[in-house]
Parts: C-alpha cells; structure tokens; sequence
C-alpha cells in the first residue's frame, strides 16, 4: 500500500485507541517516565490528541528508552533491551502496523516455518554441504545509512520519515542515569522496540532477495542467523561473496574460522539453526534448549515449594497445589492466546522424534514425586501436546487451552487460583483487565523458553 494513506491509516484516533487498549493498557513494562500504562486511562484523551498532533506535524520527539540488560553467559556481553515509555509504545505499534502494510514481504515467517522449509531442504538429497554464519551485535551493527537508503525509496511522506528517525536515533540510558547529557544514537537499531524486526528485515530485503534466487542452492536468514545449504564443492565461494555483501551493506559477520560461529561443513555433520539441531538425517532440539526449559519447570516446583511454606489453612495449600499445576499444564502444553499458538512445545514441533520429550516428560514426573505433588496434581504430556499439534487448529481439541475463548466464568475462576475468592467480588470489567494482565505475563514466561534459541 502506499505509504502516505498507511500513515494516515495507522495514525488515526480510533486505530491508537485499539493499540492501547488491546496492546499496550495490559502491559506491565514501564519506560523512564516511570508510568504504568494503565495509568495513562485518566488522561488518555490528552496523550492521543497529543500524539495525533505532533505526528502529523512532524515533530513527534520519544523519550529516551530505558536500558534493560538481558545476561547472555559468562563470555558475552548482555543484550541491551530498549523499554519506551507507554505513549511511545502506542506510537511505535502504530508504525509497526503501518510498515508492516507498506511492506508485507518484510515480515519474519514463524520460526517453524523455516524449519519445515529446512527439513524438506535437508531431506531433498540435492545438497552435500551448509555453511553457517553468524551476524556479530546484528541490532546495533545496522547503519542509520543503510535503514534510510532502504526505506526512502518506498517512503517519501515526510512525517513518516521523521517519524523512523527519532525511533532509531532515540538514546537508551540506564534508570538512574536518565537522558541528561546523552547524545541521540548515530549507530544501530534498538532492541525490543515493537519496529524492531520489521527494520531490520526492511533494511536486509534486497541481500536476502539476491541470495534466495540464486539457482542451485538453498538460503535463508532468520535474523543474525544464516544458513546455505548446496551442492559439493559450491558452499564455500557462495558463503566468501555473502560475507563481503555484508560487509559492505556495513554489518559484521564472522569469518570462517577454528573458533568462529561460521562454519562450512558437509551435510554429514551436525549443525543447529533456530533452537533446532540437524543430526543423522533428524530434526531434534539442541540440547541446551531442552536444558532451559527443564530449568524453568524446576522453578514451578520451586515457587510452589515456597508458596507452602507460607501457607496458613487448608484452603491456601489447595490454591497453591492449583496454580502449580495450572503453570506447570501451561509450560508443557503452551496454548492459543491472540490467535496465535503459544510455548516451548509449539516452537518445537518440527522435530522427527519424540526421544528427547518422552525425556523431558520423565524429568517431570521424577519432580513432582521429589515435591510430595504426586497423586495431588495431574500433569500433561509433551508426548500428547506434540500429537495435538500436529493434528489441527485450536478448536479442533481442548487438550491445549485456548485462552481467547474463555467465558467470563471461566475467567473468573481461573482468576481465583491466584487472588482466591477475592475474584468473586470482582465486576466483570476488572476480571477482563485481570485475566488480560496475569496471561499476559504467563504468555512471556513461556517465550522465556524459547528466548535465545539461536
């Protein structure tokens, strides 16, 4: 679509309203300015004005983000996350959705989409050899240059590019520091920010599009993560000329190497893309993914431990015997919520055999014996989620919940496993706002899961 009427489009009093109220008002995550999104509801008439305003004038100005560092091991450095503030959040959704319709093309396929693509890549037999490589600090490596020479040959509105200006050159500054003395950003592309992606695909679009076209051989990148599968003899000069693309475009890949993150390999060896491992002719999950997700099932068990601790009647052990088990179905099942599927099981799917979760699912039942839960609770299988997943769309069976078709009963129960039989006092209107803010966390627990998977 053209640029101008998208802008128009998105930037509308009645398409910010629906961002806030479905995306931004159940939020917790909270900018430099220190305000909760639901509190913008007392003045929000003001702040949609305001925002109307100043960006159809081209003045539209971000607060500067707040710093939130991501630990990545001991040998890297942490990833810098960028939080805006909730009116900043409201507008960057807006121009999300409106580059999104500008270019469709530039929206990232689901993870196992890319998988599947792979494995019948893979299982085709036309390839002998894969090359991996690796983009160093990809987000902040990208050049202001490089976004601005991609994206002004499609959008010439002059508040549009404003607009994606003050996005990128907005500063990120740890909490106490705030923006004082802290110059705008000159390099790279915030994290975290909901035009994030979207940026750095846009920006990528013609590479990608090379690479993908050429005869012969298989390519994808998925972020900082590239893979080439061709044939013998080919990968190599393939994978040397996309380095030196890269390199030009102002981005850093690694070289090849004996300690480097790019490798070229024939196909007999195992390699791992996306959380997945190719090994053998199978598609499994790498194993430090499956260690993280054991990891975070332990701290079910653990939280559980100490809800018992403070228990103090019959009741408060019932509730708290509930919540584990409802987080625990959650994380093993994962669900529908926002019209998408959800959780670690679903991110996995792609595998060809079910050893390592009939693994996993062992790990559990030896846990809930260890916390006394055995006999008190009944836990799903990874087993059965994998088989459901296969089998249909979310109202094809109930083994999986579907969390966007619960009724306000349903609501308010679920509601009373965490805050007891406070939820039966609730209006209707404050269980829906509950409900939306305690899945919404749950729902980031689970992409926890499945956080670095590359």
């Amino acid at each position: 679509m053209n640029a101008a009427r998208s802008f128009k489009k998105y930037f509308a009093r009645k398409h910010l309203l629906h961002i806030y109220t479905n995306k931004i008002k159940p939020s917790g995550a909270i900018g430099l300015d220190r305000i909760k999104p639901a509190r913008l509801d007392t003045r929000l008439g003001e702040e949609l004005d305001l925002i109307i305003r100043k960006v159809h004038q081209g003045t539209y100005r971000f607060t500067a983000y707040k710093e939130k560092l991501i630990l990545k091991g001991v040998t890297s450095l942490p990833r810098q996350i960028s939080i805006p503030t909730a009116r900043d959040r409201i507008v960057l959704r807006a121009l999300c959705d409106c580059l999104a319709e500008v270019y469709p093309s530039a929206k990232l396929p689901l993870p196992q989409e890319v998988i599947n693509d792979l494995k019948a890549a893979v299982k085709s037999e036309k390839y002998a050899e894969y090359a991996t490589i690796d983009l160093k600090n990809f987000y902040p490596s990208i050049p202001h240059s490089l976004v601005r020479t991609t994206i002004w040959k499609k959008v010439r509105k002059r508040e549009l590019r404003s607009l994606i200006e003050a996005a990128i050159t907005t500063p990120t500054v740890p909490e106490p520091k705030g923006k004082k003395d802290t110059p705008d950003s000159t390099f790279g592309v915030p994290q975290g920010l909901a035009i994030s992606n979207l940026l750095a695909e846009i920006a990528l679009q013609d590479i990608d599009s090379t690479f993908k076209t050429r005869p012969s051989i298989w390519y994808k990148r998925y972020v900082d993560d590239i893979i080439i599968l061709a044939p013998e003899g080919q990968v190599k000069t393939v994978a040397d000329e996309l380095i030196t693309a890269l390199k030009k475009l102002g981005l850093n890949p690694h070289d090849f190497g004996p300690d480097s993150k790019s490798k070229v390999a024939p196909l007999t060896e195992p390699f791992s893309f996306l959380g997945y491992r190719v090994e053998g002719g199978e598609i499994i999950i790498r194993n430090e993914s499956i260690l993280r997700f054991e990891s975070s099932i332990a701290k079910i068990f653990t939280a559980y431990r100490h809800r018992v601790a403070t228990a103090r009647s019959k009741e408060d052990l019932e509730r708290a015997r509930a919540y584990c088990e409802w987080k625990l179905n959650l994380r093993i099942t994962g669900c529908y919520f926002d019209n998408k599927r959800r959780g670690w099981a679903s991110y996995f799917s792609q595998i060809t055999s079910t050893r390592q979760l009939r693994s996993v699912n062992h790990t559990i039942r030896k846990l809930t014996q260890r916390f006394a839960l055995d006999g008190h609770i009944k836990t799903k299988s990874l087993i059965k989620t994998f088989y459901e997943l296969r089998r249909g769309s979310a109202g094809s069976h109930t083994y999986i919940p579907n969390l966007d078709d619960l009724d306000i009963d349903q609501k308010r129960a679920l509601l009373a496993i965490w805050i007891g039989d406070e939820a039966k006092k609730r209006s209707d209107q404050h269980v829906e706002r509950l409900f939306l803010i305690k899945v919404t966390k749950a729902i980031k627990e689970l992409e926890e899961d499945i956080a670095h998977t590359s």
